[in-house]
């Protein structure tokens, strides 16, 4: 009796098999994704704000800098909270 050999199959290399647990692991859902750009956009607009308001009342003659200041901490704040809660930067 003859035996016959099954061919081999072609193995991977070793680094191909590390690369793609590595991609396998840092996929993140859409969701996160999503969640993890806003975040980054409400810090960015806290920024922005923030330099608005303090360069518009530097350059401009505003009568009521109290209620500029107010509203700008405010939506300051807002945004930057908001956006710090969403992001997902935990130490695992």
């Amino acid at each position: 009796m003859t035996t016959r050999r099954e061919k081999a199959k072609p193995q991977k290399p070793q680094i191909n098999r590390q690369l793609e647990a590595v991609e396998a692991t840092e996929k993140k859902p859409i969701v996160n994704q999503r969640k993890e750009k806003f975040a980054d956009f409400l810090i960015d607009v806290s920024k922005y704000v923030l330099t608005g308001v303090v360069i518009t009342s530097l350059f401009n003659d505003v009568t009521d800098k109290t209620t500029i200041y107010l509203i700008g901490l405010g939506v300051v704040c807002t945004t930057l909270l908001l956006g710090l809660t969403l992001t997902s930067k935990r130490k695992d």
